[in-house]
């Protein structure tokens, strides 16, 4: 990092340390509040009252538990992740896969059960449990076997409609290779990154990237494909994927504002379909940027992602009454927003910690030790 970003990093961490540990304490309070040892999906401002847990993103922030817990000292985060790892095995299927949060009586999800991966790994990583590995190999087995022949997952996704966020999958199916080295895990993987590449647009945007067909992608879903582009180039070494990557994040970062803002959605040729910003997009872009800084060293990366960061932090209410808002992160700004309209989802949360702790680590020359 040069000194200039550095220096800057540095007064961005130290301006954002209060609301890493407020962002922390929501999570908490959402799962203390879920009652069944997951994750509450989130708050609903205006009907006061928490929803109830969300497998996949409680998976996902197990890592995110773990690096906290490893960056902050903090042994009852460790405690906790591990918990939120044995949730995930009680609510697993009898295939190793998991349902939808809203519907625990529907088919198991794709992307959910990618997400549950990296959760397993991480909770391995940190107890060398056992339990946890082979439940992420069952449901990497279970994702191998239910891929179609072009790459994609086509059946069990949410709202029946094939994406391309499922680069996320091809993610934990690399991770879980390093363990198993199961070669169905890797040819899943690099089958499903094939057909990524080919929906991409030339300036970086994704075909088949939103959550319904027709509607045009949010910056979450985007940086969801992006982010498994990335990680996945980096541990195959394979620029092709890393270039995708960048060409993602080289277009949100000319589209950013000064101040940090980004339009929650864009449809084709990144043309603006939003006057609201998706928080957690802006979270998963900033620590996108960052990695691609850390590889590539263009100060540019470094420099939008701090300006995603404090936009975000400036929307987090540190003093509020309502423990269901205090610390956590609306899915919109302004909250009335398109995208998780009056709710602070579980997700933004994990995500804008996750931003805070590698912005953290780079400016401390580490990495962070968990992924997803």
């Amino acid at each position: 990092m040069t000194p200039f970003v550095a220096e800057k990093a540095a007064l961005a961490q130290s301006a954002t340390q209060p609301r890493l540990q407020a962002a922390l304490e929501w999570i908490e309070r959402a799962q203390r509040a879920s009652g069944d040892g997951g994750i509450s999906k989130g708050y609903h401002l205006i009907r006061r009252r928490w929803l109830p847990s969300y497998p996949e993103t409680t998976g996902y922030t197990i890592p995110t538990l773990l690096n906290a817990a490893e960056a902050l000292g903090r042994t009852d985060l460790r405690a906790l992740a591990l918990g939120l790892a044995e949730y995930l095995l009680r609510a697993a299927t009898p295939e190793g896969a998991v349902v939808h949060w809203a519907d625990a009586s529907s088919q198991p999800v794709v992307f959910d059960t990618g997400q549950v991966v990296f959760g397993w790994l991480a909770a391995y990583g940190a107890s060398r449990d056992e339990r946890y590995l082979e439940a992420a190999a069952r449901a990497g087995n279970w994702l191998a076997a239910i891929q179609d022949g072009s790459g994609a997952w086509t059946m069990y996704q949410h709202l029946g409609v094939v994406k391309t966020i499922d680069t996320r999958v091809a993610w934990a199916l690399l991770e879980l290779y390093g363990h198993t080295k199961q070669e169905a895990h890797r040819r899943a993987a690099e089958r499903n990154l094939e057909w990524a590449l080919g929906q991409q647009d030339i300036d970086g945007w994704s075909r088949h990237c939103a959550f319904r067909d027709g509607e045009s992608p949010n910056t979450h879903t985007l940086a969801y494909t992006a982010e498994g582009l990335f990680e996945s180039g980096r541990l195959l070494n394979d620029e092709r994927y890393i270039g995708a990557a960048a060409r993602t994040a080289d277009a949100l970062l000319a589209l950013q504002h000064a101040d940090g803002w980004l339009a929650g959605t864009y449809r084709s040729a990144w043309q603006a379909t939003s006057r609201s910003s998706c928080l957690t997009g802006n979270c998963q872009a900033s620590r996108l940027w960052l990695r691609l800084f850390a590889l590539r060293g263009n100060p540019a990366y470094a420099e939008g992602a701090q300006r995603a960061i404090m936009f975000v932090g400036r929307t987090q209410k540190l003093r509020a009454s309502d423990p269901g808002v205090r610390g956590g992160i609306a899915g919109s700004a302004p909250i009335y927003g398109r995208y998780e309209r009056f709710k602070y989802p579980n997700w933004a949360a994990k995500f804008y910690v996750d931003a805070l702790l590698t912005l953290g680590a780079m400016k401390n020359g580490g990495h962070l030790t968990h992924v997803g």
